[in-house]
């Protein structure tokens, strides 16, 4: 009787162990791969704000939009309204923002 305890408790060991031990590394290992994809998500969505911040800045310091105000007022009157109506003037301030921004992620990096 005492032995069968033994022989039990030896073989709960070794379960544990064999299985036990695997699970608890292979748990352990896969939150850690989580907790690291979303700390780098979260790193990459922070130096994003950071660039876009930095991409405006950089905009004003060039001083773009005066540019852009004098290009749109050397156009006709029929043309400007046109474009206007397709919303031109937001495109290109959307698209000169992003590359600028894309510029600054690859000067850091990323």
């Amino acid at each position: 009787m005492a032995l069968d305890v033994v022989t039990e408790f030896f073989n709960e060991i070794l379960e544990f162990k064999d299985s036990g031990l695997y699970q608890f590394v292979t748990d352990a290992f896969a939150e850690f791969v989580v907790w690291s994809t979303v700390a780098s998500i979260k790193a990459k969505l922070f130096m994003l704000s950071f660039a876009w911040d930095v991409a405006q800045q950089i905009l004003v310091n060039l001083n773009i939009s005066s540019m852009l105000q004098q290009a749109w007022g050397s156009l006709d009157s029929r043309m400007l309204q046109v474009l206007t109506a397709c919303r031109v003037p937001d495109a290109i301030n959307l698209i000169l923002s992003a590359r600028v921004t894309r510029y600054v992620l690859e000067f850091l990096g990323l």
